[in-house]
């Protein structure tokens, strides 16, 4: 009898629960889109005449025999096109130009951190519901952006660059001390906050460990010279092989990876011979190095739009002397890298949207508004629709699992429309898989925005 009272008490309890459990299910909120075309992120051909089930922040159910939810919020979209919400995979939210005195002298943490909320919101508005931040303290903007506080795209955060001593993150001015070197540790924010100046591998060891702590979901290191970068030419080579294994090794240990900013094949050659899984910019790429990229299965970020979002004249007046020369040879230099990208094969399954757009502080909204011309350059560069919408969706998400445990977004997939993604949906006013160039204008095309099934945009009405 006692065990008879144990067994229907326990039993009382599983139904309450299972109870509760479907009450709450009930309750979750769910929008359904019905007379849409799906592009899934992942196949050329679209879902036609589909109805999408969001519940809660998932995608409960795509179905083109119609969907029964009475309590769904409709939205009718008229034969357009439902897409996954893009990827940004080379984005830095709290960056400004270098060059510029201010950034050391005049500007603070709290100006950054105030132009980059605003910058989060106006970059889900174009369409980018994920961005990889690749230097920068961005993980305090995606708690802003997670807890609800205020709108803005999912964020994989490298936080502070890994910079060697005259490295393309070193953004020490000329006269200004070495934090080691001097004996008397980083005297600016910049250098405590925004890049770590470490040289050899238990420097890097420790810096590797200072990002983890502060939320890194991946880790940034700079292995060869840079456009923006006053001391390091761009054929320089820094950190040396026993510095990137420290980097990587300490980094697999929390179970996620390395990227390289690299221009030059031995840069390329240095990251990936050395354990790095992904790489960023790679301007003078070769067949030679395509090839072991795709053998090794390195994925990256081109960013072009830094190239080719100014004139030849707007770029002289932007950049110093010096980098006005590195900028011309990347520039010189890109047709042949997108030309080595599409005929080698496999390389487009490696190749992830990045547009990595600076400027000074009271230029970045302006520059935001850029952020879509990537879509016009690549068209531009005879890349297929299919391959770019790849590239800006599940090409990108894929790249952001390699966080492994880290990924802070572990309740489904994105990058992708499928039964228990994350609904990370835009309705585009056309076919993207057609006219790639609907992307390249987000304000009238993109009728619907949604991230983590919360719609941000409607202007269907």
């Amino acid at each position: 009898m006692k065990h008879h009272f144990k067994s229907t008490l326990l039993a009382g309890v599983v139904s309450l629960a299972a109870g509760m459990s479907s009450a709450q299910d009930e309750a979750l909120p769910q929008t359904l889109f019905t007379n849409v075309h799906v592009f899934d992120g992942v196949n050329e051909a679209r879902i036609e005449n589909a109805s999408v089930l969001v519940e809660g922040n998932l995608i409960k159910e795509i179905s083109t025999d119609g969907i029964e939810a009475p309590n769904a919020t409709m939205i009718d979209g008229g034969g357009r096109t439902l897409m996954p919400g893009m990827h940004d995979q080379h984005v830095h939210l709290l960056v400004f130009n270098p060059l510029s005195d201010g950034l050391r002298q005049n500007i603070t943490p709290f100006h950054l951190g105030g132009v980059a909320t605003i910058r989060s919101e106006r970059i889900l508005m174009n369409g980018f519901t994920t961005v990889r931040d690749l230097g920068g303290p961005a993980k305090s903007i995606a708690r802003i952006i997670d807890t609800g506080m205020f709108p803005g795209p999912r964020i994989y955060s490298s936080e502070a660059f890994i910079t060697q001593t005259s490295g393309h993150a070193d953004f020490r001015k000329l006269n200004d001390r070495h934090p080691t070197l001097s004996g008397q540790g980083p005297s600016h924010w910049v250098d405590t906050d925004m890049s770590f100046i470490a040289d050899g591998p238990e420097q890097i060891r420790m810096a590797v460990r200072e990002n983890l702590r502060r939320g890194a979901t991946q880790i940034k290191v700079m292995v060869s010279g840079g456009v923006t970068s006053e001391f390091d030419p761009l054929h320089s080579l820094q950190y040396q092989a026993d510095e990137i294994q420290m980097a990587v090794m300490t980094a697999e240990q929390w179970g996620t990876y390395v990227t390289c900013h690299v221009f030059t094949e031995q840069a390329i050659r240095n990251c990936i011979d050395n354990g790095a899984k992904t790489v960023e910019h790679i301007p003078f790429l070769t067949k030679e190095a395509a090839e072991i990229m795709v053998e090794k299965q390195i994925m990256f970020a081109t960013a072009v739009a830094p190239v080719y979002s100014v004139t030849t004249e707007q770029a002289e007046a932007f950049y110093t002397p010096a980098s006005f020369a590195k900028w011309k040879s990347v520039r010189d230099a890109a047709a042949n890298m997108i030309e080595v990208i599409q005929t080698t094969p496999g390389m487009i399954d490696l190749y992830t949207l990045g547009t990595d757009l600076i400027n000074n502080w009271d230029q970045t909204l302006e520059q935001d508004k850029k952020m879509n011309d990537e879509f016009k350059y690549l068209h531009e560069a005879k890349f297929k629709p299919f391959d770019i919408l790849r590239m800006a969706t599940s090409n990108g998400a894929r790249m952001n699992r390699l966080t492994g445990l880290n990924n802070p977004y572990q309740d489904g997939p994105l990058g992708v429309v499928e039964e228990g993604a994350y609904a990370d949906l835009l309705l585009v006013d056309g076919n993207p898989l057609e006219d790639i160039l609907l992307l390249a204008d987000p304000d009238p095309n993109l009728k619907v925005i949604m991230k983590d099934g919360v719609i941000y945009k409607n202007t269907l009405d």
